[in-house]
């Protein structure tokens, strides 16, 4: 008779938790459009102003047994004044880089201002560059659940590519590849859509030309971001790390992107 009881107040417990959890959470194709649709949103742009922010970028090569072989680290000031990005390199394995370097550097992202840095290629959208509608639209989702972070609730959901599109060009041959082969999870923000982290691997390894060029066996990739008090969301944390085989050698690779120490200061007109 216990037994009984138990059962049915378990099975009513998880008929209400299901009923409850239905009421709450909106179907999967509305969480989507609204992450896309607050990625092509236009961010504030506030004249005058500059947000600012250190940048330091890790780079690792790692042997067989995973003991590092080679360390490059680079720390930037990133300022980004209407829309447009800029970064000065201040440090180089935690010293002050020889100025050849930093000259090296400013004409590098000199030259990608010139290139992106147009009226046209100003950033007019939210979120992690690299992320965009069409690829958001190259996976299927599927519901996990609620998760919080940082105080705020989040939308979990797991993805998996679809098959890749026929007919798309060479250049893009690569890229189509690996990201077929991605499956992971999204954590989106309940109350602004904002997608505030990804954890995403390879679901099984793939050749490059046959495996005579290359081969990744495997590929993780994680970003996180976070709210500033001001309402703004950054970029917080990228971290991926590969192992394959570049021709005849092995490759393990390994890089995480840090981006701390927000401020907003004034800048001078023109």
């Amino acid at each position: 008779m216990v037994l009984r009881c138990s059962i049915l107040v378990l099975s009513l417990w998880m008929t209400v938790r299901a009923a409850s959890i239905s009421e709450t959470s909106p179907s999967v194709e509305d969480i989507v459009k609204g992450l896309v649709e607050r990625l092509k949103s236009t961010p504030e742009l506030q004249e005058g102003r500059a947000h600012v922010c250190r940048r330091l970028t890790v780079f690792e090569t790692l042997e067989a047994d995973g003991k590092i072989s080679e360390r490059k680290s680079k720390e930037y000031r990133v300022a980004v004044t209407n829309g447009v990005e800029t970064a000065r390199l201040v440090r180089i394995d935690d010293r002050e880089p020889p100025p050849g370097d930093a000259r090296s550097e400013e004409r590098k992202d000199r030259e990608a201002r010139e290139r992106y840095g147009k009226p046209s290629a100003v950033k007019k959208r939210r979120g992690v560059e690299v992320i965009d509608e069409s690829l958001i639209r190259r996976f299927d989702y599927r519901w996990v659940g609620h998760e919080v972070i940082a105080g705020r609730t989040n939308y979990v959901l797991e993805f998996s590519a679809r098959s890749v599109e026929p007919g798309r060009s060479a250049a893009n041959a690569f890229a189509d590849r690996l990201m077929s082969h991605l499956q992971g999870r999204l954590w989106i923000d309940t109350e602004e859509h904002e997608l505030a982290r990804v954890e995403a691997r390879l679901g099984k390894s793939f050749d490059v030309l046959a495996g005579v060029v290359a081969s990744i066996q495997k590929m993780t990739l994680s970003i996180e971001r976070f709210r500033l008090p001001d309402g703004r969301w950054v970029d917080g944390r990228l971290q991926t790390a590969f192992e394959g085989r570049k021709f005849f050698s092995a490759l393990r690779m390994r890089l995480q992107v840090e981006q701390d120490r927000y401020e907003t200061t004034t800048v001078n007109p023109g």
